[in-house]
C-alpha cells in the first residue's frame, strides 16, 4: 500500500467562495473509543472529538478547515450533513463519556452545527434533541434537515435559516419502529428511511422537508439494512448490514419509479456492508465491509482487516467487479468523483482512497488521522 499522508492544518478559507472548488467531504473523528481483540474500550483522558472538512480533487486532498465536534461510531456513518450550499454543516454526537465512569460511553443527544462559511470556521449552536442522533441529512434546498432517533422510534425536523439550525419538532413513526439511515431523493421530493429490526426500507413522499406519514410503501431487501444512498431519481442502494455472525451478507437494488416501488436486485458481498456509495453517474456501488473485523481474534470467522466491494449497476442488476483490502473496523465509503472514492477505517484511523480503472480499484494513497478515528461522514448533495 502507498505511504500514508498526514494532513497538517492549511489556512482556512471560506468554502463557498472558491470559483473552482472540488469536492467537499466532512469527516467526523471519534477520539474516543479503539477496539482491542473485539473488546470496546474507552481512551483515558482523549482529546476532543474533531470534525475535519476536506476539498479533494481527484485523489487528491487539501484539509480547509477543522471544529471540535462531539461525534460516535454509534449508529449510521452518515451522520454529518453539509448543505448544499457548502455554508454549514450539521454534526450528530450519539456518545458520550459517562461523567459518573470515565471507562464507559452512554448515549448523548447533541448536534453541533458548524458555519463552514466563517473565517475560520467555527462552531455557532450545539443543539440538544432529546433522543441519540443517527442519520442527519440536509434536504437539497437546503432549508430543512432530518435527523433519525433509533431508540425514539422518530425522526427530528430541523429549519435551517441564515446558517443556523432550529428544531421544528419530531415525527413519530410508530412504536418499535427503529428508523436508522435516511436518505434524501436528488430531487428532495422523496426520502427512504431503513428500520433494520423490522427488516424494511420505507419509502416516503417529502412535503416541505417533513415526511409525509405513511409511507408510500415498505420495500422487504435483506437481513437489517441499514444504510441507504440514491444512485439517481429512481433508483438506490441499501446495505443489508446482518448479524455479525460471519454469514455473507448483501446489498439490494431498489427501483423506485413509478407508483410501486420495489427491490429488484440482491448481491452477496461479505460479511456486515457498513456503508454504502453511489457513483455520481450511477454506474458503480461501492460497499465497506466490516468483513468480522471487529470480533476476538479467536472467533473461527475473524478477520485481519475491512474490505472494499466495487459494484456495476448494468441492466438493472448489480455485478461485484472488484474488491479490496482497509483497516479494520470499517464505517462510511464515498466517492468523490466517478473515478475516485474512499472509505473509512476505525482501526487504522486512516481514510483509504482508491481509483477505479477500468473495473479495478488502484490504491492510492491514504489519509491518516492522528487525533481520532473516522467514524462519520457527509458531503453537499450533488
Amino acid at each position: 500500500m502507498s505511504t500514508a499522508r498526514m494532513l497538517l492544518p492549511l489556512l482556512l478559507l471560506a468554502l463557498p467562495c472558491s470559483a473552482h472548488a472540488g469536492q467537499l467531504v466532512g469527516i467526523a473523528l471519534d477520539a474516543k473509543a479503539e477496539l482491542v481483540d473485539g473488546d470496546l474500550h474507552v481512551l483515558p483522558h482523549p482529546p476532543p472529538d474533531t470534525a475535519v472538512f476536506l476539498e479533494f480533487d481527484g485523489a487528491q486532498a487539501r484539509e480547509v478547515a477543522r471544529v471540535s465536534a462531539p461525534t460516535g461510531f454509534q449508529g449510521p456513518p452518515e451522520a454529518l450533513a453539509i448543505s448544499p450550499d457548502r455554508r454549514l454543516a450539521l454534526v450528530a454526537g450519539p456518545q458520550r463519556i459517562d461523567p459518573a465512569d470515565p471507562a464507559r460511553l452512554v448515549p448523548a443527544d447533541t448536534l453541533t452545527v458548524v458555519d463552514l462559511a466563517a473565517r475560520p470556521a467555527r462552531v455557532v449552536q450545539k443543539l440538544s434533541l432529546g433522543a441519540t442522533p443517527g442519520a442527519v441529512a440536509i434536504a437539497p434546498g437546503g432549508r430543512t434537515a432530518l435527523v433519525t432517533h433509533n431508540g425514539d422510534d422518530s425522526v427530528s425536523v430541523l429549519d435551517i435559516t441564515d446558517g443556523r439550525a432550529r428544531l421544528a419538532g419530531r415525527q413519530s413513526l410508530g412504536k418499535d419502529a427503529g428508523p436508522l439511515a435516511l436518505a434524501f431523493s436528488p430531487d428532495g421530493r422523496r426520502a427512504l428511511v431503513s428500520f433494520p429490526e423490522r427488516a424494511r426500507i420505507g419509502v416516503y413522499a417529502v412535503e416541505r422537508g417533513r415526511l409525509v406519514l405513511p409511507a408510500i410503501r415498505e420495500l422487504s431487501a435483506g437481513v437489517y439494512p441499514a444504510s441507504l444512498a440514491w444512485c439517481s431519481d429512481d433508483v438506490a442502494v441499501v446495505a443489508n448490514y446482518g448479524r455479525v455472525t460471519g454469514d455473507v451478507d448483501t446489498v439490494s437494488l431498489l427501483d423506485l419509479a413509478g407508483a410501486a416501488p420495489r427491490v429488484v436486485d440482491t448481491a452477496s458481498v461479505g460479511p456486515s456492508p457498513e456503508g454504502i456509495a453511489c457513483s455520481p453517474d450511477g454506474r458503480h456501488v461501492a460497499v465497506a465491509l466490516q468483513n468480522m473485523s471487529t470480533v476476538p481474534r479467536d472467533h473461527p470467522f475473524h478477520a485481519a482487516g475491512s474490505r472494499v466491494v466495487l459494484l456495476r449497476v448494468e441492466g438493472g442488476r448489480l455485478r461485484p467487479v472488484a474488491e479490496a483490502s482497509i483497516g479494520p473496523w470499517a464505517q462510511g465509503v464515498g466517492f468523490v468523483d466517478d473515478a475516485t472514492l474512499f472509505a473509512q477505517s476505525m482501526g487504522d484511523r486512516t481514510l483509504h482512497i482508491f481509483r477505479i480503472e477500468g473495473d479495478a480499484l488502484r490504491v492510492a494513497a491514504p489519509i491518516r488521522f492522528g487525533e481520532g478515528a473516522p467514524a462519520a461522514f457527509g458531503m453537499p448533495a450533488r
